[in-house]
């Protein structure tokens, strides 16, 4: 299991966020276009990736560390996480039960992807954080199979839902995408958190424009203000993670703590 994001995508990522090229970072950070050129290719340099963190409000710490960061929570039982196909890449969906009730999270990127791994019989629910295809794709399968399906619009609008034990309550998280979903789940032994694409371990989902980057960090400090301390997060993409280990640990923090 590796991170979804190196330190690369996480320097582009804040680029694209705030608009910057390389020149415009070269010019606000104070370094050569050379240094930030090596860094976008993958040679780490502790006093580039410093000035530049500085210039796009990374955590340089975090940045340098990336390379060795790999959360290992103690997820509780009763959660499993289901690797899916995406092109080249994986996609994570996942499934949450208690006491023979059993909902899940997101469907992938192939339309019948899911169903070889999950079993509709007896699935409560069909929860969808956000709308881009990888994380839709079996969703339609799923429904004709009978199981409830709850867009992240019908979810935000509705605020809390019952699942036998679990408790799950909707948050938007927009800013990747708009709208998205995030679900704080209680009813197991830690307090889970499924943000789709809003934050993986060690990075954050790409925002398109300055405005829904600034979207991004505010749902996501809002959204944290809620969690319990040893809240587990569930992403769209990569490792399991707690909220308290991204706070420490990504270097995107200063956004979002």
């Amino acid at each position: 299991m590796s991170l979804e994001d190196d330190f690369t995508d996480v320097i582009a990522k804040a680029m694209r966020g705030l608009g910057m090229d390389v020149q415009a970072l070269s010019t606000e950070a104070g370094i050569p276009v050379g240094e930030i050129e090596a860094l976008l290719g993958g040679k780490m340099s502790g006093a580039a990736a410093g000035a530049i963190c500085a210039a796009l409000s990374l955590d340089a710490d975090a940045l340098a560390a990336l390379p060795r960061y790999l959360p290992q929570p103690p997820v509780p039982p009763g959660v499993r996480r289901i690797e899916l196909p995406f092109g080249k890449w994986i996609v994570n969906a996942w499934e949450v039960g208690r006491g023979g009730v059993r909902i899940l999270f997101d469907a992938g990127c192939g339309e019948r992807d899911i169903l070889e791994k999950v079993s509709p019989h007896g699935l409560a629910a069909l929860l969808i954080t956000h709308a881009h295809p990888d994380h839709i794709g079996g969703r339609d399968a799923v429904a004709a199979q009978g199981v409830r399906v709850i867009s992240e619009t019908e979810a935000l609008a509705a605020g809390r839902f019952s699942f036998g034990a679990l408790e799950v309550k909707a948050v938007d998280l927009s800013g990747h995408c708009i709208p998205a979903t995030g679900y704080f789940i209680n009813g197991l032994e830690s307090q889970l958190f499924v943000p789709g694409d809003a934050i993986f371990a060690g990075s954050m989902g790409g925002c398109k424009t300055r405005e829904t980057y600034e979207l991004a960090a505010r749902t996501l400090r809002a959204a944290f203000a809620e969690a319990h301390p040893d809240c587990v997060l569930l992403p769209g993409h990569g490792p399991a993670t707690t909220i308290a280990e991204e706070l420490a640990s990504n270097p995107f923090n200063r956004r979002f703590a």
